[in-house]
């Protein structure tokens, strides 16, 4: 399987809220190092945001991607992701990825996202979206 459609399989398991030991063991390496919007870590401190995330959100969402390439080991994505907080809260952020595989895994994922201006629902009502 080519390398984007990897990166589409791990994204579309995070939005279906796949268990951490299955999905991790499957997809990372032992030594994967994650860079999200500047801050560092390694594959439990992933495990550890991808829980935040799960906590946080009942929904996630992409509904497509505005890029998605490989480039040697990399694969790069941009794509908005759309997600509902537990309260019904509707949320939108822009996400750029690169992703970098060897020998069959994920060794590297930088991450940046930023939530999108605009108007977000909660609870029926319209409400400016002032970011998470």
């Amino acid at each position: 399987m080519e390398n984007t459609q990897i990166v589409k399989e791990i994204t579309q398991a995070l939005c279906e809220k796949k268990k951490d030991n299955q999905f991790l063991s499957k997809y990372f390496a032992p030594e994967f190092e994650h860079i999200w919007n500047g801050s560092r870590t390694d594959l439990k401190g992933y495990s550890e945001h991808r829980a935040e995330y799960m906590r946080n959100y009942k929904r996630f969402r992409i509904p497509n991607y505005d890029e998605l390439f490989s480039a040697g080991d990399k694969v790069v994505t941009s794509y908005t992701l759309e997600a509902e907080t537990g309260i019904g809260k509707q949320e939108r952020s822009a996400v750029m990825a690169v992703w970098r595989r060897s020998n069959g895994k994920v060794v590297s994922l930088r991450w940046v996202d930023a939530p999108l201006a605009g108007v977000t629902q909660t609870g029926g009502k319209q409400a400016a979206h002032a970011g998470r």
